[in-house]
């Protein structure tokens, strides 16, 4: 593994309150090999588009929420698992 994401989800919607589940996402030396991810930089840019592209449910557990109207993600932390290297949001 190369990089571990740590981030969390806000969903607003029928059934639920202003819920948040964390959760992290690795990115493997292959794929940051694939898709040219350097640094942390290039890898919150990277992120921050595939979970735009991607169904939530390839994130985060979402068998209980009923209606999803609206959800944001954020950032906390991205580490480089190789280094040690890390940058909090």
């Amino acid at each position: 593994m190369r990089y571990i994401i740590n981030f969390q989800v806000k969903i607003r919607g029928s059934g639920v309150s202003d819920e948040t589940i964390r959760s992290s996402y690795t990115i493997s030396e292959k794929d940051s090999e694939e898709y040219n991810l350097l640094n942390i930089n290039k890898v919150e840019d990277w992120f921050n588009e595939y979970f735009k592209q991607t169904p939530l449910d390839h994130f985060i557990d979402t068998a209980k929420i009923l209606k999803k109207t609206h959800f944001e993600m954020k950032i906390g932390r991205i580490t480089n698992a190789t280094s040690g290297e890390y940058k909090t949001f």
